[in-house]
């Protein structure tokens, strides 16, 4: 998500049309932001299991007309396609290792934030803390150069704030440098917005399978036993016309969080619909690895479901499919 925010309103089924822009400016105890974090401190930030809940608020008749317009979108575009249909393997690549990414990892003492507790834990510690340590209540500031290490200097010398995609290509970095299968993905809505929200999603060899973590807002998605949703999972929990639970989010808006001109009462409810329009299709670069979001034309590889019309869509050094398997499919 790019702040500010670009909203639209949907007329009909398929039209949309740019309305409004609204600034969604937040406040969150910054007490630890990029400081060396010792071992003591490390219970500070570590995560809790309470607060798992599912959304269960409630709407007014325009935000679930709203949501409606977002699922029934999903709902004409239902499926992605399989191996069989699309034989088409793509090829991945992960850099794990690189003297960059040794040196943000110790530098930053991202070993002891990660903590010796379960996987989970430990994806939870680092995205909590890339939370923590890329908020500001300045206005939004774009680095120069995009990497982990000049994105958190960017923070710490200029005390901006900074969008999604900053925040996720942290995280990202973060997990690749710690040897972990990771990559930044962004969720796009069905129609161009002038918005879309970038997230991470890392495979986790305790579930066996692609996760999503949400650095900006802190919160992930997740069924009833509290185990994270993979994308293919939100996605298909929206198409069943349901918000999948996540973790309430712990921020305080500064101003009215708006969405397509309706106003939402708290975080929760605005990200519940939120990611229903994005949730429909996914990009993110073929390649992990440190700083490659800065090179002069990262290939960038689009998930799109069954049908989808291309029409439109950015194809320079691009790849289309839509076979999920093939996006999604294990790195080892």
């Amino acid at each position: 998500m790019n702040l500010p925010v670009f909203n639209v309103l949907t007329k009909k089924k398929y039209s949309l049309l740019l309305v409004s822009t609204v600034f969604i400016l937040s406040s969150y105890d910054l007490s630890m932001p990029l400081k060396q974090v010792k071992s003591s401190q490390i219970k500070q930030i570590r995560h809790t299991k309470k607060g798992h809940h599912p959304p269960g608020f409630s709407f007014n008749q325009h935000q679930q007309n709203l949501f409606n317009t977002y699922i029934q979108r999903i709902q004409d575009f239902p499926n992605f396609t399989s191996d069989e249909q699309s034989p088409i393997q793509i090829e991945w690549k992960y850099n794990r290792t690189s003297s960059e990414l040794t040196n943000l990892i110790k530098t930053n003492h991202l070993k002891e934030i990660a903590g010796d507790g379960t996987e989970i834990d430990l994806f939870l510690n680092l995205m909590e803390w890339v939370h923590r340590a890329t908020q500001s209540e300045e206005k939004i500031g774009n680095p120069d150069t995009l990497n982990a290490v000049a994105i958190l200097n960017y923070v710490k010398t200029q005390n901006r704030a900074l969008n999604c995609r900053m925040k996720s290509i942290v995280l990202n970095e973060i997990l690749t440098g710690l040897g972990y299968y990771s990559r930044r993905i962004s969720c796009k809505p069905s129609q161009f917005d002038g918005d879309s929200h970038s997230i991470v999603t890392v495979y986790s060899m305790t579930l066996n399978k692609w996760i999503c973590l949400d650095p900006t807002f802190n919160t992930f998605f997740h069924d009833h036993l509290g185990n994270i949703l993979s994308y293919i999972e939100i996605r298909n929990t929206y198409r069943s016309g349901v918000i999948p639970r996540f973790r309430s989010i712990n921020i305080n808006p500064k101003g009215p969080l708006m969405l397509s001109g309706i106003e939402f009462q708290n975080y929760d409810q605005w990200y519940g619909v939120y990611m229903a329009k994005n949730c429909f299709k996914v990009s993110c670069p073929q390649i992990s690895k440190f700083g490659y979001e800065s090179s002069e034309s990262p290939r960038r590889v689009y998930l799109v479901p069954f049908g989808y019309s291309l029409e439109n869509q950015e194809k320079t050094n691009s790849l289309f499919t839509t076979n999920s398997n093939s996006f999604f499919q294990k790195p080892y």
